[in-house]
């Protein structure tokens, strides 16, 4: 969606911070992960599902993130078939200054709105995450 390329565009740095929009998606995806203290953590199938891109993206995407100290991955000792998929610290502060940017940015939108158009956006942005749920079977 047009939109949320935009946004993510006003997130970054002006170079992009050497993340791309979808890599900064990734991240944000780990460090949910590493926090909700899910047990199988992040897998290459998880992001895969997560992100909505193909395999052969994730593996791409992943390769550079461990190559410029994002993330790291390591074989899981329970299930030698899986892959752990961790940030690093400097992956963490990548989201820690992507999440500061991003509300930083909502905080302007929510200003130029006003509190009464803000707060009908929320309900219908609800109503339609709760539509889109119930359309692809996941409530």
């Amino acid at each position: 969606m047009k939109t949320n390329a935009m946004l993510f565009r006003s997130v970054l740095d002006t170079d992009g911070g050497g993340l791309s929009a979808p890599e900064l998606s990734a991240l944000a995806c780990i460090n949910y992960d590493e926090k909700d203290c899910k047990a199988d953590h992040t897998t290459h199938h998880a992001m895969h599902e997560t992100l909505a891109v193909s395999k052969a993206a994730v593996s791409q995407m992943l390769g550079s993130l461990e190559k410029r100290g994002y993330i790291q991955r390591e074989i899981d000792r329970e299930n030698r078939r899986k892959i752990i998929i961790t940030l690093t610290e400097k992956g963490k502060s990548a989201v820690d200054e992507g999440q500061t940017r991003m509300d930083a940015v909502m905080a302007r939108i929510i200003k130029r709105l006003g509190t009464a158009e803000a707060r009908q956006f929320e309900r219908l942005l609800t109503r339609f995450a709760r539509a889109v749920e119930e359309e692809s079977g996941t409530v």
